[in-house]
C-alpha cells in the first residue's frame, strides 16, 4: 500500500471529509500525476509565489473527497480539523 493510500484511508477512518494536497512547485508531474491517480482533483494555482535556484516556482493546490465528502452534512459538533503532511524539503 503506498503511503498516499495509507493516509486517505486513515483519514477517512477518523471521519474527515476532503484532504487537500499542496505541491510546491508545478514542474513536479509525478506528484501531480500521483495524487490524479488517488483521486485528487486540480482545483488551483498559485502562479510565480516562490522563488528557488534562479526561478520562480507556482503552487498546486489539487483536493480529494472522503467518504460522503460534501455531499452530506457532518455528524457531531461541528469541530474543524487541520493535519499537516508535510514532505521534505528539497
Amino acid at each position: 500500500m503506498r503511503l498516499v493510500d495509507r493516509l486517505l484511508a486513515e483519514a477517512t477512518a477518523l471521519g474527515f471529509r476532503q484532504m487537500i494536497a499542496v505541491i510546491g512547485d508545478s514542474a513536479q508531474i509525478a506528484s501531480i500525476a500521483m495524487h490524479r491517480a488517488a483521486g485528487f482533483r486540480m482545483v488551483g494555482t498559485f502562479e510565480a509565489v516562490g522563488f528557488k535556484f534562479d526561478r520562480w516556482l507556482d503552487t498546486v493546490l489539487m483536493q480529494r473527497p472522503l467518504g460522503p465528502g460534501a455531499s452530506a452534512a457532518p455528524n457531531g459538533r461541528g469541530e474543524t480539523y487541520e493535519v499537516i503532511f508535510n514532505s521534505p524539503p528539497g
